[in-house]
């Protein structure tokens, strides 16, 4: 096995670097901190996750409602894999940041989280729904298994756009 500073070394290799954004510069700043508190074996075992080849077939996720969340700027997701997945997975929504770096639920929160609410949106009134009521009954005119009366695109471009 290799030493711990190794491998934190590897991880902490791909880490943006120089002059970043202070929200950015923050993220990296707590990941590194949470870096140092893994022992080595939580760490390599992580690492071995990460780095083992594995495949999703589209199909099995084809009438799975997905949200991608992506950087426009560096991160540790190359620009061709990015448009991998969305090519793979052409019905998701895609929700774009400006900016956000390898952590962007961490550097711009705000907007994660606002496209994680849009996206769970979907699944209000439905068995799925996190509301303790859970879905309306069938006599209040939205069946349990109908779909979200609402519609996201628009939402999206907005927040895309900044406008919201």
């Amino acid at each position: 096995m290799m030493p711990s500073l190794v491998l934190k070394k590897m991880v902490m290799s791909s880490y943006s670097k120089g002059i970043l954004p202070t929200e950015i510069a923050d993220s990296i700043d707590f990941m590194v901190d949470k870096l140092d508190s893994l022992r080595q074996p939580e760490l390599a075992s992580r690492l071995t996750l990460n780095c083992v080849r594995c495949y999703v077939e589209p199909q099995t996720l084809k009438d799975v409602p997905m949200t991608i969340i992506s950087v426009f700027d560096e991160s540790g997701l190359s620009h061709v894999v990015r448009e991998d997945l969305f090519k793979l997975y052409p019905s998701a929504k895609k929700a774009h940041l400006k900016t956000g770096g390898n952590f962007p639920y961490l550097s711009r929160s705000d907007e994660v989280n606002l496209y994680i609410q849009v996206h769970l949106r979907q699944f209000q009134f439905t068995k799925f729904s996190a509301c303790e009521s859970g879905p309306l009954p069938s006599s209040s005119g939205v069946s349990s298994s109908s779909a979200s009366p609402y519609d996201d695109t628009k939402v999206f471009e907005e927040i895309s756009e900044g406008k919201n």
